[in-house]
């Protein structure tokens, strides 16, 4: 099949995103591609691709997007506490939230294995494709930071400040455990890939951690975001039950 056969197959799904987003694709493709899983590609066969070059787009755009919110909104915070909430705010949990309430998860293209084995709720995979979402956004309006700026805010910008608020946003681990060994070891911690396992859109990674030779933890997950934040919570809690011990 062609891109425009499947832009024609898939015109209802791709009409009633955009209607929920509350922004029209100059280019239909975009959205296409943001929505289409490596998965389904390799069970296609076609010419069709997916979205990972988009979801890398996105990842800055939304990071952005965010960094002005936070900004604006706690004027009078220090860079550290702002990187902070940024990292939580702009981590695979939070954003697969928001891509639950857009409903990513109904509109994703997987292959008929993946969808078998659930991938469309899987945490990083709503992730990236909410990303790639945001990324085709930005293309498709010419490079302009404006119309996504304006979905994200419409969406999800209160609803970002009252998590904050409310302080029920992820706790990152990762920045966590960096402040930590900075103050107290005078070092940063190393995160070191060691095994993936699995076939390619759908693969396992193990993570190690390593703070010098005081710590090593592995995280395990589907994405190395995920391992990484496993391993550096066991780490962080290693080290705080350390600590405890010294009295």
């Amino acid at each position: 099949m062609k891109i425009n056969d499947y832009l024609e197959k898939y015109a209802d799904k791709l009409s009633k995103l955009e209607d929920i987003l509350g922004y029209k694709f100059k280019d239909k493709s975009l959205l296409l591609t943001a929505l289409t899983h490596s998965s389904f590609v390799s069970q296609e066969k076609s010419e069709i691709k997916d979205y990972e070059v988009l979801e890398f787009l996105g990842d800055s755009v939304i990071s952005l997007i965010v960094s002005e919110i936070l900004i604006k909104e706690f004027p009078n915070a220090k860079e550290g506490k702002l990187s902070k909430l940024r990292s939580a705010v702009v981590s695979e949990a939070f954003l697969s939230e928001l891509a639950r309430k857009l409903k990513l998860n109904e509109f994703v293209l997987l292959s008929k294995s993946e969808i078998a084995q659930k991938g469309m709720e899987r945490q990083s995979l709503l992730c990236d494709v909410f990303e790639a979402v945001f990324g085709a956004i930005y293309v498709d309006c010419g490079y302009y930071i404006d119309p996504p700026r304006k979905v994200y805010n419409k969406h999800f910008k209160d609803y970002l400040i009252k998590s904050i608020r409310e302080k029920n946003i992820p706790i990152d681990y990762k920045s966590i455990l960096q402040v930590y060994t900075q103050k107290h070891l005078k070092t940063i911690p190393k995160y070191i890939v060691v095994e993936a396992t699995g076939p390619e859109h759908e693969k396992e990674f193990t993570v190690v951690c390593r703070v010098e030779d005081i710590i090593e933890t592995k995280g395990k997950g589907k994405s190395k975001k995920e391992a990484e934040t496993k391993a550096a919570k066991k780490a962080y809690t290693a080290l705080k039950e350390q600590e405890e011990k010294k009295g």
